[in-house]
């Protein structure tokens, strides 16, 4: 990609120990809004912007923006970046090390995975409602819900596309519920065939023992 403009240098995002950015062009987006919104960076405190709504979620989900990062909308009321609503900064996932990173966005998460930071199987966790899911299955959910949202009336679309991937962990973990409670009762089933098979084998054995048969005053009869 080129080089930014003067005027709306891209800002940079990474993790600790971690080179991931790659700056974007402010190009046109198509998007009407207003050239309001500011971005200052937590490492050295420089600031970049202002660019429009669409710009700026172009470097959330560009890795550009760090959950540290604060935000504001040209009236110096500045924000932790994961408190802009729209940004949809939710998710969080662990790094080698350790380290949890976030609340980020989905398309920052893509940006780790193409630069081998965290892998498919990775569980991201939603910041709010501690759901957990595995990034292949938060981007399957954000993918389908995008589709989705393109064949949905206008109002319809406006729905976030995290709702569905909180949806998927939530079933996610309903079905792992259900498979527990199914191990426990085939466990219970076979503690059940245990214990009928001991009862007969205690049933069959008092049985086959000989009975002793008592003399007057209930003295057993001396053995031969």
């Amino acid at each position: 990609m080129s080089e930014p403009s003067d005027e709306n240098p891209a800002p940079a995002a990474q993790p600790p120990e971690t080179e991931l950015v790659e700056v974007v062009d402010a190009v046109e987006t198509g998007d009407d809004s207003p050239m309001t919104w500011r971005v200052r960076k937590i490492a050295d405190q420089s600031i970049y912007g202002p660019v429009n709504t669409e710009m700026l979620k172009e470097w959330a989900n560009s890795a550009q923006i760090a959950p540290e990062d604060m935000i504001d909308e040209s009236d110096d009321n500045w924000r932790p970046a994961p408190d802009i609503d729209f940004l949809e900064m939710i998710w969080q996932v662990k790094l080698p090390g350790g380290q949890v990173y976030g609340p980020t966005t989905v398309g920052t998460l893509r940006e780790f995975i193409n630069e081998g930071l965290v892998n498919e199987k990775t569980p991201a966790t939603h910041a709010k409602t501690h759901q957990s899911l595995p990034l292949a299955a938060l981007f399957a959910a954000v993918d389908f819900e995008k589709r989705r949202a393109s064949r949905r009336r206008p109002m319809e679309a406006n729905k976030s596309t995290a709702s569905l991937a909180v949806e998927m962990a939530k079933d996610q973990h309903i079905r792992q519920l259900e498979e527990d409670l199914r191990e426990l009762r085939k466990e219970h089933d076979a503690l059940i065939h245990k214990f009928r098979q001991l009862s007969l084998q205690l049933q069959e054995g008092a049985s086959k023992r000989p009975k002793i048969v008592r003399g007057p005053n209930n003295v057993a009869p001396p053995a031969e």
